[in-house]
C-alpha cells in the first residue's frame, strides 16, 4: 500500500486510515467478478477513470434498467476530481432530475412495496478488522454488496442514501464477537440465505464474517431501540494485573465514579458506577457489561481508561462478545403497522362493475381505471 499524500489539514493518521480503507476496498473488487447491474458498473468504471464516456450511451442503459437513483447516489458519493469533471457535471445535470423523478414515484407507492426485503445480519469483527469503525464498515458491507448484485434500498431523504447502518457501533480499535447490521434490499434476493452469506464471506476481508441472516418484517424497530446491556472481555497484559486489580477493587467499593467526558471542566459529567453494571475477573480476562439505552455513544475505551487510569489508546484486545435485546413489541402489533394504501385497491375490488376510482401514473399518457 503506497503512503498517502500528506494535507496540512488532515491528520496524518487519519490520511493513514484513509488509505487502509481504500486498498481494502481495492480488495473487495478483485476477490472476484462484479454481479453488480452492468449500468452501475460502466458508471463506477467511469468515476474511477479518465476515460471519456459516452454520456448519451450510458444515460439509456441507466434509464432502460430504472437505476437512476442508484447513479445518482453514486454520483454524489464520489469525491474523486476525475480528467472528465466537466463531462461529469453535464452527466449529472441531465441524472439527477431523472433520479427525484423516480423517487418521487417510489415515495408514491412505498408502502405497496412488497418486492423490499429487511435483513438483520449478525456478523463477527476480530483480528485486523478491529481497525475498521462505523463508517469503515459501512462502506465495506455496501460495497459488498453491490458487488454480490445485492442493490440496497435508498430511503426517502432529500439526499436519498442506502438504507443500512449497525445499530450499536463499534470504534476503531475494539472487536465484536456479535454485532448486528440493518439492511433493506430492493428486491428480495433469488439466492438462499446460505449460499448468499458463503459468496459474501468470500468477498469480506480478513476479519469480518456474517454469520446469521435474519429476514424481518418492515416494521420491526431498530437495534438502538432494542438494546439493553453490552458484555465485554479485556485479556489483560500480565505486567498490568497487579495494578489493575487495585484499581478494580477501588471501583467497584465507590458509590459513584464521576466521569467527564469531554475535554473542558465545564463539560457535565457522568457517573460510570450508573453505566457499569457488573465487572469481575475470569482467569486472565476482565469482563463487565454495560448499560446501552441511553449510552450507546459512549466509546469503551475511554470509559475503561477513566476506570483503570489508563491512555484509551494503550488498550489493545477489548471485544463485545454479546448484547442483551429486549423482545420487538412491534413484532406482535402486525396489525398497527400494515399498509393502509392497498385498502383503495380493495375497496375498488369490492365495489366491482360501480367503481370510478382513477389512478394516475403521472409517466403514463393514459390513466389507469379500477372496475
Amino acid at each position: 500500500m503506497s503512503s498517502p499524500t500528506l494535507h496540512p489539514s488532515i491528520p496524518a493518521e487519519a490520511l493513514i486510515r484513509r488509505a487502509r480503507l481504500q486498498a481494502t476496498l481495492q480488495g473487495l473488487e478483485i476477490r472476484g467478478g462484479s454481479l453488480e447491474p452492468p449500468p452501475l458498473q460502466a458508471l463506477r468504471g467511469y468515476l474511477a477513470s479518465r476515460e471519456e464516456p459516452d454520456l448519451d450511451r450510458l444515460m439509456a442503459t441507466i434509464t432502460e434498467g430504472h437505476f437512476e437513483e442508484e447513479a445518482g447516489e453514486l454520483l454524489r458519493a464520489s469525491r474523486r476530481d476525475s480528467g472528465h469533471s466537466a463531462l461529469m457535471r453535464d452527466f449529472a445535470s441531465r441524472l439527477l432530475p431523472l433520479a427525484e423523478k423516480a423517487k418521487q414515484r417510489r415515495e408514491m407507492h412505498w408502502q405497496l412495496d412488497t418486492r423490499r426485503q429487511s435483513v438483520r445480519f449478525q456478523f463477527s469483527k476480530v483480528g485486523p478488522a478491529c481497525s475498521f469503525d462505523e463508517g469503515d464498515l459501512h462502506a465495506i458491507f455496501l460495497l459488498s454488496f453491490r458487488l454480490e448484485g445485492l442493490l440496497v434500498e435508498l430511503d426517502l431523504a432529500k439526499r436519498p442514501r442506502p438504507q443500512l447502518g449497525a445499530g450499536l457501533p463499534l470504534p476503531a480499535g475494539v472487536g465484536g464477537l456479535a454485532e448486528s447490521l440493518d439492511v433493506v434490499f430492493r428486491r428480495e434476493p433469488e439466492e438462499a440465505p446460505p449460499a448468499l452469506m458463503v459468496r459474501l464471506n468470500h468477498r469480506l476481508p480478513e476479519g469480518l464474517r456474517i454469520h446469521q441472516w435474519e429476514v424481518l418484517p418492515a416494521y420491526a424497530s431498530p437495534l438502538s431501540d432494542l438494546a439493553l446491556r453490552s458484555h465485554w472481555l479485556w485479556c489483560i497484559p500480565h505486567e498490568l494485573r497487579n495494578h489493575l486489580e487495585k484499581r478494580v477493587a477501588t471501583f467497584l467499593e465507590a458509590t459513584v465514579w464521576p466521569w467527564v467526558r469531554g475535554s473542558s471542566k465545564t463539560d457535565a459529567s457522568l457517573d460510570l458506577r450508573r453505566l457499569i453494571q457488573e465487572m469481575r475477573w475470569e482467569q486472565d480476562a476482565l469482563c463487565f457489561t454495560t448499560r446501552m439505552e441511553n449510552f450507546q455513544a459512549i466509546n469503551p475505551l475511554k470509559v475503561l481508561g477513566a476506570i483503570l487510569d489508563l491512555e484509551p489508546v494503550g488498550i489493545l484486545g477489548l471485544v463485545r462478545t454479546q448484547v442483551d435485546l429486549k423482545v420487538d413489541p412491534r413484532l406482535g402489533q402486525a396489525e398497527r403497522f400494515e399498509p393502509k394504501l392497498k385498502n383503495m385497491y380493495e375497496d375498488a375490488v369490492l365495489l366491482g362493475g360501480g367503481s370510478n376510482i382513477i389512478l394516475v401514473d403521472e409517466d403514463d399518457d393514459e390513466p389507469t381505471i379500477l372496475g
